[in-house]
C-alpha cells in the first residue's frame, strides 16, 4: 500500500460493502485492515475469517469463545492496515485486562526484514541467542512465498511444492521393496514394511522435539542461530509460506541417510529395506499432512482438532504439541498444552 492510500478513512457501510473473497476488509479499533490476501492463509481457515467479513473484529479477536488471539496475531494483522474509520463512525472501546490496547503491545520489527532475501541478513547478524529464539518464534506473514537466496538457483532448492515430494519419494520406496525381496520373502518384507510405517510417528516426534527445536541447547553465535534458521527456524518465522511446509529433498534426504546409517548397524539386508520403505511412507504421509494442517479445511472434527493442535504449536506456544499426525507421543511424555483460561 502507498503511503497515501493508507491515510484513508473510511465510514462503516463502506468498509461494509467488502465482505467477500474479491475484497475483505474488517475495522479493528477503528482502524481498517485489508484481508483480501491473508484470508486463505489464515491459521483458523478462510471460512471463519469469511464470516467477519466488512464487519468491526475488535471483540471478536478478545472473545474467548470464538477465540483468544495472542500478541502474534496483531503483529500480524497491523500488516494489512490501510486506513482510519472516519471520525463519525468512531466508537469508543472497552480496553482488555492488561490495560493496554493490544496493537499498542507490538513491537516495532528488529529482527528480519521480510521483503528482503532472508539468508544473507542472517548471515551477517549479530543477534543474541534470547533475542533470535524469542524472535524466530513469532510469526509472521507474506502473501507470497519469501525469498531465501539472491541467488535464482539457490532459491529454486528452498522451494518445494506439497506435490513434488510423492514423485521425489514413492519411486525410491519402490526401489527399496524390489531390491528387498532379493534377501528376504515377501511375507518378511510386509513385516518390516508395517513396522517401518508404524514406527513413524515416534521418529517423527522425537526429530521434531529433539533436533528441529534444539532451541534452548543450540550455542551462542550466528553460525549456529543460521543452521537453526535453515532447518527449522524458518518454518516458525514465516509459517504460511506455502513452499516451505514440506522438507527440500537436499534436506530430507541428507537426514534420510544419516538414519539409514543407524538402521543398517540394527537391521540385516532386507528387513533394513522394508523398514526404510515404510518409514519413507510414513514420512511422505506426514509430509502431506503437515501441509494440509497449514492450509487445509475440513469438516471432521478429528482432522480439524488437529489442524488446531498444530496451529497451536506454532502460535501459542512452540514448546509442547511436538506430534504432528497425532498428539499420541505428546500425551505419553507430558509434552501436550497446558490449558489455560483462554
Amino acid at each position: 500500500m502507498t503511503e497515501d492510500t493508507k491515510q484513508r478513512e473510511y465510514s462503516r457501510a463502506e468498509v461494509a460493502k467488502h465482505d467477500g473473497t474479491g475484497a475483505l476488509w474488517v475495522i479493528r479499533g477503528n482502524q481498517v485492515f485489508d484481508l483480501t490476501t491473508f484470508h486463505t492463509d489464515h491459521p483458523g481457515g478462510s471460512d471463519i475469517l469469511m464470516q467477519f467479513g466488512g464487519q468491526d473484529i475488535t471483540e471478536a479477536m478478545r472473545d474467548g469463545d470464538t477465540h483468544v488471539h495472542a500478541i502474534q496475531a496483531y503483529r500480524v494483522l497491523k500488516d494489512f492496515y490501510i486506513g482510519e474509520v472516519m471520525a463519525e463512525d468512531r466508537l469508543t472501546y472497552a480496553l482488555p485486562p492488561s490495560g493496554k490496547d493490544e496493537m499498542d503491545c507490538v513491537e516495532e520489527e528488529e529482527f528480519l526484514d521480510i521483503n528482503k532475501p532472508l539468508f544473507m541478513q542472517m548471515w551477517n547478524s549479530n543477534f543474541t541467542k534470547e533475542f533470535y529464539l524469542r524472535e524466530v518464534h513469532r510469526p509472521r506473514h507474506l502473501p507470497r512465498p519469501a525469498v531465501f537466496f539472491a541467488n535464482p538457483i539457490l532459491e529454486t532448492l528452498t522451494r518445494t511444492p506439497w506435490w513434488f515430494i510423492p514423485i521425489y519419494w514413492l519411486p525410491i520406496v519402490c526401489t527399496l521393496l524390489y531390491l528387498g525381496v532379493e534377501y528376504e520373502s515377501a511375507e518378511v518384507m510386509f513385516v518390516g514394511f508395517v513396522f517401518g510405517v508404524l514406527s513413524w510417528s515416534l521418529l517423527e516426534y522425537s526429530m521434531h522435539r529433539f533436533v528441529f527445536h534444539y532451541d534452548d541447547n543450540i550455542p551462542e553465535g550466528t553460525l549456529a542461530q543460521v543452521a537453526h534458521f535453515l532447518l527449522h527456524g524458518v518454518h516458525h518465522f514465516l509459517p504460511m509460506d506455502q513452499l516451505r511446509l514440506v522438507m527440500p529433498p537436499a534436506l530430507s534426504t541428507f537426514l534420510g541417510l544419516n538414519i539409514l546409517a543407524v538402521l543398517s548397524v540394527v537391521f540385516s539386508a532386507g528387513m533394513l529395506h522394508a523398514v526404510s520403505a515404510g518409514l519413507l511412507i510414513g514420512y511422505v504421509l506426514y509430509d502431506e499432512c503437515h501441509y494440509w494442517l497449514h492450509h487445509g479445511t475440513s469438516q471432521n472434527k478429528r482432522l480439524s482438532a488437529l489442524k488446531t493442535y498444530h496451529l497451536r504449536h506454532h502460535y501459542k506456544d512452540f514448546k509442547a504439541g511436538f506430534g504432528i499426525t497425532s498428539d499420541f507421543w505428546d500425551k505419553i511424555f507430558g509434552t501436550q498444552f497446558v490449558v489455560s483460561a483462554d
